[in-house]
């Protein structure tokens, strides 16, 4: 099996176009038709996981945070961090990926893990992500639209939340004329023909775009399909950065703060807030969220938990929400846990480790 097999088979679930316009989610160096023998998983790239690939046998290395990130890269030396685990990647002939973004706002990504380890239910997405979708407008012979429409279905059209199988249909007369050269399914060469046929529009995700024109060409009987893609600013209410939810049972402020610590094995959080309200309903966001603050504010969440706040960052809730900072790592490092899993299930033929050297980069005494 070659590693690009295992890269597709993880965009299938996470696509690259779930991730945020300033990141870099992917291959961050390497040849991936190479055999793929072994994998190791982290949350930062270091050279001590490059190493632990290599005493493994494993060619492969899946971290959380992109190692080529928000820099204008022009040389790779070994005089910095960046240059030195590159270049050794590079001589050892391991591939480094990274799923960062589109692993954080995935339907079964580190948002949802991290709502559920807070035991929170009835999810719903923080920030749903827009332009996501495109719609297809297609005309097809009456008798001919059942079948291509099940053709479509199979390649990824028709799903809107929890509904599959979703299309608008409506009838009426196509015309052409088949010019010299064609092989018409229907009509004869420089007559006019006139034609019973259904208007089918659909919605689909535009990371299947490809695929859902090779499907339509596949399976539409003319030779030259009449068709639109439309670009829709609709939003992904299931794709997106952060998630709230709701706590099995209301809890005062200060009970809450110590339950978070309990179901998160923290020694201590940053906060601000009113300790004398009651909490119910909870946002988080996962890494560094001080910009979803006023959204969890729109969501009316009693509490936000994320990382990487600044001081003036929590006088934004004004004593409307606690505001709790778990840290960085504190708050995504088990999306390890959802790689791991994915690839432990779905292959047998090569070995996937939790790396065993990454600590944390911030250390707290």
């Amino acid at each position: 099996m070659q590693i690009k097999e295992v890269i597709q088979f993880l965009e299938q679930n996470f696509p690259l176009q779930w991730q945020e316009d300033f990141d870099n989610c992917g291959v961050q160096c390497g040849d991936s038709s190479r055999k793929i023998t072994g994998i190791v998983v982290c949350f930062d790239m270091s050279e001590a996981v490059i190493d632990e690939a290599i005493a493994k046998g494993a060619n492969m290395v899946i971290s959380h945070h992109p190692i080529i990130y928000k820099t204008g890269l022009k040389k790779i030396e070994p005089t910095d961090r960046m240059g030195r685990i590159i270049i050794k990647a590079l001589e050892n002939r391991i591939l480094l990926y990274s799923m960062h973004t589109n692993i954080d706002s995935g339907k079964n990504g580190g948002n949802v893990l991290f709502a559920q380890k807070l035991g929170l239910k009835n999810l719903s997405v923080l920030s749903p992500k827009e332009n996501q979708f495109h719609k297809l407008v297609v005309f097809v012979p009456s008798e001919n639209s059942i079948f291509l429409k099940e053709a479509l279905f199979k390649a990824g059209c028709g799903n809107i939340g929890n509904y599959s199988h979703c299309s608008f249909s409506c009838e009426g007369i196509g015309s052409f004329k088949p010019l010299s050269g064609s092989e018409p399914h229907i009509g004869k060469h420089n007559r006019i023909e006139r034609v019973e046929e259904e208007r089918i529009e659909m919605i689909f995700p535009k990371h299947k775009k490809r695929q859902v024109i090779e499907t339509l060409y596949q399976n539409h009987p003319y030779e030259e399909p009449a068709f639109d893609i439309i670009a829709i600013e609709n939003q992904n209410r299931e794709v997106g950065l952060g998630r709230t939810g709701l706590l099995p049972n209301p809890m005062p402020a200060k009970d809450f703060i110590q339950y978070v610590k309990e179901k998160l094995n923290l020694e201590s959080v940053r906060y601000s807030g009113n300790l004398n309200t009651e909490i119910k309903k909870v946002a988080v966001c996962g890494g560094g969220g001080a910009s979803f603050v006023n959204d969890a504010l729109a969501a009316e969440a009693d509490a936000f938990i994320t990382g990487d706040l600044k001081y003036h960052d929590f006088f934004i809730p004004d004593n409307k929400m606690l505001l709790i900072d778990i840290g960085h790592f504190e708050g995504e490092h088990f999306i390890r846990e959802i790689i791991v899993s994915l690839l432990q299930e779905n292959f047998n033929t090569f070995a996937t480790h939790f790396t065993e050297v990454e600590i944390p980069v911030i250390n707290r005494l």
